[in-house]
């Protein structure tokens, strides 16, 4: 593990997210200050329960903290309209998860394509982009198989090509080699280490596996809504 941390590429104040469950209250983010290494990968490890997707979803911007703040270098993210806030999540951020959510019937380079097509970018650009993101996780020689002829790890590394298509600055992971064998989850991680150095982006995922951890320049640990170690 890199022992060098960039500047933050995100940042929270006092960010706090709960849920009612039954006649309970459940703090699934609590008062949480975390400074997210840019150029970097970032692991967030924790029990299950901890507050790891909750945190992953409100720095995505795919769920609204009760209180607090979320920044992009100087960007207030909570501040925004919800237009504002969907254009920012289009243009700025990818996902890839545990379950890969591929359409059966696309191969994978229709599945990238589709992804750009959405956001309304032309053919010939859509055409290069797919190709270089292919190559890039290693896939260029299997653009046209679809998903059920492509193996578990083959569809994640398709998932992170179509997450990576539109340039965003972040990605955002969980539990992206859950269901994979640790040798294939060591590579899915090798192909994150080369995205970071040949596309400039931020990824940050969250990971129950040592292994996937050992590998990360920046480890923030949860337990119950809250950090208790940084390292």
């Amino acid at each position: 593990m890199s022992s060098t941390v960039s500047i933050p590429a995100i940042t929270t104040g006092s960010l706090n997210r709960s849920f009612r469950v039954g006649s309970s209250i459940v703090h699934a983010v609590a008062e949480m200050d975390v400074a997210i290494p840019e150029g970097r990968l970032t692991v967030v490890k924790g029990r299950s329960g901890s507050g790891k997707t909750t945190l992953l979803n409100l720095l995505g911007l795919l769920d609204r903290p009760d209180t607090g703040t979320i920044h992009y270098r100087k960007i207030d993210v909570i501040s925004m309209t919800e237009h504002e806030r969907d254009h920012f999540r289009r243009n700025e951020i990818g996902f890839v998860y545990q379950t890969i959510a591929l359409v059966a019937l696309m191969s994978a380079y229709e599945n990238i394509d589709f992804r750009m097509r959405v956001a309304g970018i032309g053919y010939a650009d859509r055409d290069k982009r797919v190709r270089e993101c292919l190559r890039l996780v290693g896939l260029e020689n299997r653009m046209d198989h679809r998903p059920t002829e492509l193996s578990g790890g083959e569809q994640q590394r398709v998932a992170i090509a179509r997450a990576i298509s539109h340039h965003p600055r972040v990605i955002y992971a969980d539990e992206p080699t859950a269901e994979l064998d640790t040798v294939t989850g060591v590579h899915i991680v090798a192909i994150f280490r080369r995205l970071i150095e040949e596309e400039g982006v931020t990824v940050v995922m969250t990971s129950h596996d040592p292994a996937m951890q050992e590998l990360a320049d920046y480890v923030i640990e949860l337990e119950n809504g809250s950090v208790v170690t940084e390292s």
